[in-house]
């Protein structure tokens, strides 16, 4: 099936897949006049999701360029969206195999954050592409994404502070061998001020990795970065659990207060003896003779 638009068609080769509600359906295509040229369509049957989509589908409608966008039209009564496609094995598919040295994957998240501002997508498609099965990575480790439709739904509510929590997965993912053996200061503390929300921006957690870059791959070229030592990492485990010790500790004062009150403290009751009161305040009690 080919699908034309003014001067350029579109040769669908593949389904990719549909959306669980079926109001999108994904293509692999080809250029019909450029031989090698890949495409990602995105055939949106329903028109009412189609009119929604058009704000940050159409190059006309957005004030910046959004460079893996190629197309969108309306043709046969459907709304098509032409998205550029990336060939190759996934960022889900190169840290199953597991075989980047902690270099590599530094440098590929590096480019992975330079080519989110390069492109300059809308958020909604930020968020989409920032899925280890949407990040396609070549031998070079250079980054391409594919735009991958699921629920759309969504889209109309996507945050900048929802893309800083998908990064902040990607760095646990990437990195999860120096941060469970806390070899890099550098790493843990970027690692955590993502994961807690520190960074506004986008912009300010590509700035904070840059910074660490170069000091980190320094001394992993270095062999510099060894695990935690023993009292280090047991001073971390006691920073964690501190509040917990506090907060026992406290109940048990008040606990060790209250019994040594009661065993302290004369009781009239269970005394054989009693006690005997000769005033109460400015009252002087009489004992009466019998």
């Amino acid at each position: 099936m080919v699908i034309k638009f003014q001067e350029k068609q579109y040769e669908l080769i593949s389904k990719i897949k549909t959306t669980g509600s079926g109001a999108i359906e994904l293509y692999a295509a080809a250029d019909a006049g450029a031989e090698g040229v890949k495409y990602t369509v995105a055939c949106v049957n329903d028109m009412e999701l189609a009119r929604r989509l058009v704000p940050v589908t159409t190059k006309a409608n957005i004030n910046y360029t959004f460079k893996d966008l190629y197309a969108s039209f309306n043709a046969d009564g459907k709304y098509y969206i032409i998205f550029s496609h990336a060939s190759g094995k996934t960022l889900q598919q190169a840290i199953e195999r597991g075989n980047y040295h902690l270099q590599e994957r530094l440098l590929l998240m590096k480019n992975i954050f330079a080519q989110i501002f390069l492109l300059n997508m809308p958020e909604c498609f930020l968020y989409e592409i920032l899925r280890k099965d949407n990040i396609v990575v070549d031998d070079a480790l250079g980054v391409r994404f594919n735009y991958f439709f699921t629920e759309v739904d969504y889209y109309w509510k996507v945050q900048e502070k929802d893309c800083i929590n998908r990064v902040s997965g990607l760095v646990q993912e990437l990195f999860a061998k120096e941060l469970e053996q806390k070899s890099s200061r550098e790493l843990m503390k970027f690692a955590r001020d993502v994961e807690e929300g520190r960074f506004a921006y986008l912009w300010d957690c590509y700035v904070a990795y840059d910074n660490i870059y170069e000091s980190v791959l320094t001394k992993s070229e270095r062999e510099e970065l060894r695990p935690g030592r023993i009292w280090w990492r047991a001073w971390e485990w006691l920073k964690k659990v501190f509040p917990k010790i506090r907060a026992m500790l406290a109940a048990a004062l008040i606990l060790s207060a209250a019994v040594y009150l009661l065993l302290t403290l004369p009781n009239p009751v269970l005394s054989d003896k009693g006690i005997t009161f000769r005033q109460i305040g400015t009252l002087e009690i009489q004992e009466q003779q019998e």
